[in-house]
């Protein structure tokens, strides 16, 4: 279950994670209500890349769940993600907003960390996308007769031991792979060095479920950079990192 959670969290450098372990001991005692942690430079990082014709915008998907299995192993999930997830891009960052879920948001903001909230807790959780623990067994990109809005879509399959993955995406909806480079968790970077682009529809296969990603929606448009400003909350060290 804690894989499927991170994997989906579906989610790189001012700090590094050597850095920020350092410092969780120190900010875990912490009560975030006085509000003394400053968070402002987080995900700021100084490399100069190429923004010009990446996209920006709002990626809507629907979250189907389908399982073999008995409907009640899986039953938690539907409640941590809900029906619905927004995906955020803008300059090398993304965002998932879980609308109905208990997951708030994740947030990647380019210091190859992703930041979770969940609802109700003053608490951020970042997990380093540098890691990956599943094997990988290859990476193959595709053409296919898939269309969905309207788009003629490109596949990219992801096939490791723990779970298979087949991300769709338009070849005309351009995103800088450099944004991506470090993105190991999920072997995103490999997906981004073969796309270059956003996925706009997925399914990811385990031995029993099958977690689809089918877009409602896509809108491109600038986000503003104060959309991706973390809130002065204790950081903390995602229980689900590296398992």
């Amino acid at each position: 279950m804690k894989k499927i959670i991170a994997l989906l969290a579906v989610l790189t450098i001012l700090f590094s994670c050597k850095q920020v372990k350092k410092e969780e001991s120190e900010k875990a005692v912490v009560d975030s209500t006085i509000g003394i942690i400053d968070n402002s430079r987080i995900g700021i990082v100084d490399e100069n890349l190429d923004h010009e014709g990446s996209f920006e915008g709002k990626i809507t998907f629907q979250v189907i769940i389908q399982t073999t299995a008995d409907k009640n192993k899986y039953r938690t999930l539907k409640e941590v993600f809900g029906d619905t997830v927004i995906h955020t891009f803008s300059k090398g960052r993304y965002a998932m907003q879980y609308v109905d879920g208990k997951i708030e948001y994740i947030k990647y903001l380019r210091d190859n960390n992703q930041y979770r909230k969940m609802l109700w807790l003053d608490t951020l959780y970042f997990q380093d996308v540098a890691i990956e623990n599943s094997t990988l067994y290859s990476v193959l990109e595709e053409d296919t007769d898939f269309k969905v809005l309207g788009r003629d879509l490109k596949m990219v399959s992801i096939i490791t031991d723990s779970y298979k993955k087949y991300y769709y995406y338009d070849p005309n909806m351009y995103m800088n792979p450099e944004y991506f480079k470090k993105h190991t968790f999920g072997y995103e970077n490999k997906y981004y060095e073969k796309a270059k682009a956003p996925y706009i529809y997925a399914e990811i296969e385990y031995d029993d479920l099958k977690i689809i990603l089918k877009p409602i929606s896509i809108k491109e448009m600038k986000i503003e950079d104060k959309f991706f400003k973390l809130p002065n909350y204790v950081i903390k060290t995602s229980p689900t990192m590296g398992g």
